[in-house]
């Protein structure tokens, strides 16, 4: 049944694009993409071959804007596929599959869209696939199609240095170090993680792992590096886990969580804080089985577990959590349920400041603005939540000009914005 699983996706994704784009015209909307403006807080991928595409799903390259082998992210930004992209969505089309399914589509109005397709602003978020080869089989992922698009399956030190120096040039706050491969099959992860943090210190790094080859000293000093660690194992057993995670060893990876704990706590570190990423199946969300895992976490020592919903494979989606028949098992959170079962263990004084800090500040800060417009339904705002910086972006202008002019008539509405990705 696996292999009919992507291509069920993809015809899922061009009937849905089908839809928005007759739903865009019928309203007489367009559409924007914060990925595309710099504005990603999940999306913008660096892949194992130096390609940047505008989705960390870029299953078949449709979605590749740049290469930053032969450009930096402001010229990925601002170069033809980029610009092209966004004039397809100011006139109402979506220009990948991709597109249909992204958490950063928005609707606007269409006057609006023409202007934000020409401005875009450098990213404070970036996501590196360091490597795209992996030690499991995941039933929805789309390993062959991945082997077949990249031109290489790992990026090198000297890839990674130039990465780190243009995250340093951008002021890249956050950076999730993984994408479609496991971060730790790469021998030299803890030199690359290194390099990251000599060249650019003040970015936070997170990584999403099955923790199976997290199994010496050297990996873990390498773990050690990152300020947020997600371990995905999907069960409480190994017949539950390998019915979606193909080729794991349930045993051997809560081992390994459970030694990488006690290393860091031995040490006195604050990082990783170590999170278990459950995800819920029909097969996995009995109450009985999250209890048990709630008490596993416990015992291995995480910090917390989150037990996250999930659509893919169609046939697993997880029935009783969309019916809400999970309630008191755990707290609900964005995404999913989540315990804590050790107090948070960030502390920012680990970190160390840049001289870029105070321009990445600003620069956020002036893009209040634009995260409000996007995220929020027939909200009017005052003049004064522009920010007092010394100069305000394009796209800040722009916002702050049209919530003048349209305060208190329709236009108003017409100008606001509403999100499209699930």
């Amino acid at each position: 049944m696996d292999q009919w699983v992507p291509r069920v996706s993809a015809l899922l994704r061009r009937v849905r694009r089908r839809y928005l784009e007759t739903r865009a015209r019928l309203a007489g909307r367009a559409f924007f993409c914060r990925s595309l403006a710099g504005r990603s807080e999940v999306n913008l991928c660096v892949n194992s071959d130096l390609t940047v595409s505008c989705t960390c799903h870029d299953v078949d390259g449709s979605g590749r804007i740049g290469d930053l082998g032969r450009q930096s992210l402001a010229e990925v930004l601002s170069g033809p596929i980029s610009r092209r992209f966004r004039r397809e969505l100011a006139r109402g089309r979506l220009p990948t599959p991709l597109c249909s399914r992204c958490c950063d589509l928005r609707f606007v109005d269409r006057l609006g869209a023409e202007r934000l397709a020409e401005i875009y602003c450098l990213p404070t978020y970036l996501k590196v696939e360091n490597t795209s080869a992996c030690n499991l089989r995941c039933a929805s992922c789309p390993r062959g199609q991945i082997r077949r698009i990249r031109r290489k399956a790992s990026l090198s030190l000297g890839d990674v240095e130039r990465i780190a120096a243009e995250m340093r040039n951008c002021g890249v706050e956050r950076l999730s170090y993984l994408n479609f491969g496991e971060p730790f099959l790469s021998r030299t992860i803890r030199r690359e993680l290194e390099i990251i943090r000599a060249i650019h210190p003040a970015v936070s790094i997170d990584v999403s792992t099955n923790a199976m080859a997290i199994d010496c000293d050297d990996k873990r000093e390498a773990a050690l590096l990152i300020d947020d660690m997600q371990v995905s194992l999907d069960g409480i057993s190994q017949e539950m886990a390998e019915k979606y995670q193909r080729g794991i060893d349930f045993d051997r990876v809560l081992r390994n969580v459970t030694e990488l704990v006690a290393y860091r706590d031995a040490r006195g570190c604050r990082r990783p804080r170590i999170v278990w990423k459950y995800l819920l199946f029909n097969w996995t969300e009995r109450r009985k089985h999250l209890l048990r895992a709630i008490e596993m976490a416990r015992r291995a020592g995480v910090d917390e577990i989150l037990f996250e919903p999930t659509v893919s494979p169609f046939y697993g989606i997880p029935v009783r959590y969309y019916l809400g028949l999970l309630k008191g098992v755990a707290p609900r959170v964005s995404g999913g349920l989540c315990v804590v079962l050790r107090p948070s263990s960030a502390d920012p004084a680990e970190r160390t400041p840049s001289a870029a800090d105070t321009d990445a500040d600003q620069s956020a800060a002036a893009l209040l603005v634009l995260d409000d417009q996007l995220n929020h339904l027939d909200v009017q705002r005052e003049p004064e939540i522009v920010p007092a910086v010394s100069s305000l972006t394009p796209l800040d202008q722009y916002l702050a000009e049209r919530d003048g002019n349209h305060r208190g008539n329709k236009a108003a509405d017409d100008g606001s914005s509403e999100g499209l990705g699930t």
